[in-house]
């Protein structure tokens, strides 16, 4: 375990604790700590990366179960579908054209969206640190992918687009990570994330069972304003976000779940406050999660 010393957005070293927090698969304790001067709030201590692998084993975690059968995770292929299609217009209205851009999707998974974007025309490769997912991606959705450590051996400006599909929460070294997207895009580059986001209604409703917490795997709970003022450390300027409505259905149902509401009653209370999320941010721009669009400077 690492113990989190100096903030990731401000630098300043003075911390609070945010929220007492537990792996929702092991059940193992987590302390989540917010920045006295900046707000920036975090998991610390953490595992380290050496030790983070364990925590994504479990055969509940989600990220694991997208082939798998049930209500659920039916709901969720169709909703993926439907995102998928989404993306890819959001995609080429960043990118000023339908066909013939290079994009890099960093922690890919399985290449399923990959896959997709590759049928419209777009050079599509991913950064994908799990080796079974990568062999997944070149056998099942034709995509070439690598791992982290590949990675760092890319040329220079070589993508028009970076996305990040709720992946940035993840990763240890944020820093240096964020400085490697900016080398690897062309001038005036565009750099997709998305996040939970943390000032979200539903986040401030269930609180350290909100789903989206998920310690130790989600090791930063960004707002719109520490996300954008760490990118934009970078040489990052900040364009433009878009909601992730879905998002707070979803999410809300499985924080549900963690409170120990029964199943089917937890469907019902997942689709009320996740409208209700979805409408208190219609007046404060706070969805559950949030796209941002980045330009290389």
């Amino acid at each position: 375990m690492e113990t989190i010393q100096q903030c990731f957005c401000c630098g300043k070293s003075e911390f609070r604790l945010f929220a007492a927090a537990k792996d929702n698969y092991s059940g193992a304790p987590f302390e989540i700590q917010q920045c006295v001067d900046c707000g920036f709030i975090f998991t610390s201590p953490r595992p380290d990366i050496s030790e983070i692998g364990k925590y994504y084993t479990s055969p509940d975690y989600m990220s694991h179960q997208s082939h798998s059968r049930g209500l659920v995770q039916s709901v969720y292929r169709v909703a993926r579908q439907y995102m998928m299609r989404k993306k890819l217009a959001m995609l080429q209205a960043e990118a000023g054209r339908a066909t013939g851009f290079s994009m890099l999707d960093f922690g890919c998974g399985t290449a399923d969206f990959l896959g997709f974007v590759k049928q419209n025309g777009i050079l599509a490769e991913g950064v994908e640190p799990d080796a079974d997912a990568r062999q997944v991606a070149k056998a099942v959705n034709q995509v070439e992918t690598y791992s982290v450590e590949q990675s760092a051996a890319f040329a220079p400006q070589q993508y028009d687009v970076i996305t990040l599909w709720h992946v940035l929460e993840h990763i240890h070294e944020l820093h240096s990570q964020i400085a490697l997207f900016h080398t690897w895009l062309k001038p005036g580059g565009k750099l997709i994330i998305a996040v939970p986001n943390i000032e979200s209604w539903d986040a401030k409703k269930y609180g350290a069972n909100w789903d989206a917490i998920d310690v130790p795997r989600h090791i930063y709970h960004f707002s719109p304003n520490s996300v954008k003022r760490i990118v934009g450390q970078h040489g990052f300027r900040f364009v433009r976000q878009y909601p992730l409505m879905l998002d707070a259905y979803y999410v809300s149902m499985r924080s549900e779940w963690h409170l120990g509401t029964g199943k089917l009653v937890a469907y019902f209370k997942g689709l009320l406050n996740g409208w209700r999320s979805n409408r208190s941010a219609k007046q404060t721009g706070q969805y559950s999660s949030l796209i941002y669009v980045f330009e290389k400077s």
